[in-house]
This record gives structure tokens, C-alpha cells and sequence, in this order.
């Protein structure tokens, strides 16, 4: 019951990760709209990825009228009324229905096509190595300045290849850049143009950057909107480094757009890698090559730390909201079958029983005959209430009162000890006290009571008795 609750919990969390991840998008297109600037700041779409999973988190506890039933206050003889069996729960008068098959199969698949899509990765990231094997070397020192190899660490390396493909970066902790040969057709300034390009990419840790998003995007296969930040991100990278690459050298923005058509020329697409940045990207439409040559002339506005604190401010807030609004589902609808509060023992007395014990008044629970000092346990996920002897009506003893949430509350009477306190959070099966003889009875077993909305109602189709 436990493995079935947590996977129905798990593919509703996916499933609101999902529609708030949608949320999010719409809301950084509005952003994208009034602050253009936005366009080339990759780190907001690590942001709205980090919100994107903000359902997954524990949701907090706001405020809620807790209410003790007020016939657990009064005496037997004056709160127990003649016994209306009046169901009020469908498994009272419906079979239930075991739908663990379907909520195991669901989350089955996802992580089979989870596990297929990081194995595609994997793939790729091999068919990467394996491009960079077949190349060869080539002297860095040849080719890079004495500024660049000083920036560049030790063992960064860079190879030469035959296929017709973009100038590209590779790596994670050991960085190889990757020239195709048809660069030798162009000219010393645009060749260094194009080095230039990558090692911006290298400082600042896109190769990195970018399998990390791919591989999560593999992962979380089923939510589209992360599909849109992954390309969403690599054109605002691009751009970022276009515009870093000609912050120093402006009057090279001419040169530089020939460059990047004469690679987008040069460049096969299906012979470029999908995994790591480069200079031309294999998945990019048209679009995107227009919106980089023309920024090259049109810079956009110099994005400031307030525009970035603003943005990251609304967004922020904005997940806060969400997280807060969602906290009163925090406790779930009570299942059909709960946890049994003692195991497998004889039930003594079920409800609407009568006996002279009680002056022939119908029973309000079950009396499980479990022995003196058994572990009793919680029936399900709630608030404890009331953990002690005094707030009850003194027939009851030493007595715990959890709050499912939804109406639903469960009590257990003649207690020994506690395991709990008022105010704790218990989860289905935790221990939260012995049994005990405490109270009005003729020996020691265990008193459970189900209430809803604060009447009483028979435990019995709940549990597995």
C-alpha cells in the first residue's frame, strides 16, 4: 500500500512539474518581451529549470482549524446515539477498485523510456569520442596567442577533422576543441574568430553546461516544456558569446557575420554532433541565424545586475506563490484501505456491538484484543492532535487523536505509553504508542475509532481484518 501511495504521489508531482514548468514558459516570454536583454542571460533558463521541479518538494504545512469531535469529549451514555448505518464513503457500499497494477505500470514506462532516452545520450556522447579520436592534433601554440594560452588550462588540446562539420568544444574535466580543415580556406582573422568562439565556451563552462541540460531533458522525457528551455538556453548562449567574442573588438562584427555563413555553408548537419556547443548548431532553424547576424549590428541594451535581480525576483515569487497555494495538498484523499493500527490479532468487539459493558449502547470502533505493551501504529499520513490523558473524556485514558486532513480522524484509546506528541506529523505505520488497560475497560487491548466530518463510522471496510 505504502510502494502504491508513493507512486501515485510521484507521477501527480511529474504531472504538476509539468503544467507549472508551462506556467513558467509563458511567463518568461512575457520577461523575454520587456526586457530583451534577457536574450542573452543563459542563466535564466537554469532558473525557470530549477522552479520547474519545485512540486517535487515537501509543500508546507499553512494553517488549518484543527477540531477535536465533540464526542470524544462527552460520556458514552450521552454521545452514543442508536447506530444509523448511513455509509458515507464509496468503499462502505462499492467494492474497492485495486488500481496498484496501473499507477506501478504508468511509472514503470516512464522510466523505461527515461532510461532509453540517457542511453541515446550516452550514444551521442560516444559518437563525440569517437569523432575526436579520429582526428588529429594539432600545435595550440600555433594557433592560439599568448593571452588565450594562458586561459586555457594545460592539457587542453586541440585536433583537426575531416568531416564537414562546425568548430566545436568537448569535454568535462579534459577540454578538446575540434577544427574542421575547410578553415584552412579562410582567412588568419577569421580563423581566430572562430577560436575565439570556442574558447568563450570553454570559460565559461558550456560543454558542461549543456550535457547536464541534455541529460536532464532525456530524463524528464514527458514534460515538452524542457524541450523548449534546452533550445531556448542554446540560443541565448550563442548569442551570449557572440556578443562576448565582439565586445573587444567591435569593429570585427562585419567579418565575424561572414564567418558564420561561410560555417553555416561549410557545415553538414548530420554530420555535427547534437551533444556539444559549436559555432553552427545542427538543430537551429533559420530564424536563429538571422536573429545572431542581426544582433551583431542592433546590440542589444547591456543587460544590468537589477534587471537580472528584477527578473529572478518575479520568477522566484512567483514559484513561492505556487508552493504556498499548493500546501493544502499536502495531505492526500485517505485511500480505501488503511494500515492496520496492531497487525493480524482478534478484534474483540466490532462497531455497533452491544454488550452490558457498555449498557447495551452500540460499539463506536473495534476493540483489537492485541496484548499489553504492542507497538500501535499509525492507520495513516496526518497531524497527531491529542497525545495524552487529560483532553479526552476520561473513559478513553491515555488516548492519541491524528488528523488525516479531509474530515477524516482516527483514535486510539487505553494506550500504555506514547511514542508521539501533540503537533507531530506521522506517516502511514509509524509507532505512536502501546497498548495499554488505561481508562474504562476490563482489560488491556486497543480502542480504534474512525471519524468523519466528527461522527463516527465503522473502521472495518478500511482495513485488511
Amino acid at each position: 500500500m505504502m510502494r502504491l501511495k508513493m507512486a501515485e504521489q510521484l507521477l501527480l508531482s511529474l504531472l504538476l512539474c509539468s503544467l507549472w514548468s508551462g506556467l513558467l514558459w509563458c511567463s518568461s516570454q512575457f520577461l523575454l518581451k520587456k526586457f530583451s536583454a534577457l536574450q542573452q542571460w543563459p542563466a535564466l533558463y537554469w532558473c525557470l529549470l530549477a522552479l520547474s521541479f519545485l512540486p517535487l518538494l515537501p509543500m508546507p504545512e499553512l494553517y488549518q482549524h484543527w477540531t477535536v469531535p465533540s464526542v470524544l469529549l462527552l460520556d458514552t451514555v450521552t454521545s452514543v446515539q442508536a447506530l444509523t448505518a448511513q455509509p458515507q464513503h464509496p468503499s462502505l457500499t462499492e467494492p474497492p477498485v485495486d488500481t496498484a497494477f496501473y499507477w506501478r505500470l504508468a511509472l514503470a514506462l516512464i522510466a523505461i523510456i527515461s532510461l532509453l532516452s540517457l542511453w541515446r545520450i550516452v550514444r551521442q556522447w560516444q559518437q563525440v569520442q569517437r569523432l575526436i579520436r579520429l582526428s588529429e592534433p594539432l600545435n595550440k601554440a600555433a594557433l592560439l596567442n599568448k593571452t588565450q594560452l594562458e586561459l586555457v588550462p594545460a592539457e587542453f588540446e586541440i585536433r583537426q577533422t575531416q568531416a564537414a562539420i562546425s568548430p566545436f568544444i568537448a569535454g568535462w574535466s579534459h577540454m578538446v576543441l575540434v577544427l574542421p580543415t575547410y578553415i584552412a580556406g579562410m582567412s588568419e582573422q577569421q580563423r581566430q574568430l572562430l577560436i575565439a568562439h570556442e574558447l568563450v565556451h570553454l570559460q565559461r563552462r558550456d560543454p558542461q553546461q549543456l550535457l547536464l541540460l541534455r541529460i536532464l531533458v532525456a530524463l524528464c522525457w514527458f514534460n515538452p516544456v524542457l524541450r523548449l528551455l534546452e533550445q531556448a538556453f542554446i540560443r541565448s548562449m550563442e548569442l551570449a558569446v557572440d556578443k562576448a567574442v565582439l565586445q573587444q573588438q567591435p569593429e570585427q562584427a562585419l567579418l565575424y557575420g561572414q564567418t558564420l555563413l561561410c560555417s553555416l555553408k561549410q557545415s553538414q548537419a548530420e554530420q555535427m554532433p547534437a551533444l556539444m556547443p559549436g559555432f553552427i548548431q545542427s538543430n537551429a532553424s533559420q530564424s536563429f541565424y538571422q536573429q545572431r547576424l542581426q544582433q551583431l549590428f542592433q546590440p542589444v541594451p547591456v543587460l544590468s545586475f537589477w534587471q537580472k535581480w528584477r527578473a529572478t525576483s518575479l520568477l522566484c515569487s512567483t514559484a513561492l506563490v505556487l508552493n504556498v497555494g499548493c500546501a493544502q495538498l499536502s495531505f492526500s484523499s485517505p485511500p480505501q484501505e488503511w494500515v492496520l493500527p496492531v497487525g493480524k490479532v482478534p478484534i474483540n468487539s466490532f462497531y455497533g456491538e452491544k454488550h452490558p459493558f457498555r449498557k447495551n449502547r452500540p460499539h463506536q470502533g473495534l476493540d483489537f484484543g492485541a496484548k499489553r505493551g504492542a507497538t500501535v501504529k499509525a492507520a495513516q499520513k496526518g497531524k497527531v492532535l491529542i497525545a495524552d490523558a487529560k483532553s479526552l473524556n476520561s473513559r478513553y485514558g491515555k488516548a492519541v487523536l491524528i488528523d488525516h486532513g479531509h474530515g477524516y480522524q482516527t483514535l486510539y484509546a487505553h494506550l500504555d505509553g506514547f511514542y508521539v506528541e501533540a503537533g507531530q506529523t506521522v506517516e502511514p505505520g509509524q509507532p505512536i504508542g502501546k497498548v495499554g488497560s488505561t481508562g474504562r475497560v476490563t482489560g488491556p487491548h486497543l480502542h480504534f475509532e474512525l471519524l468523519i466530518d466528527g461522527k463516527q463510522q465503522d473502521p472495518a471496510p478500511y482495513l485488511k481484518l
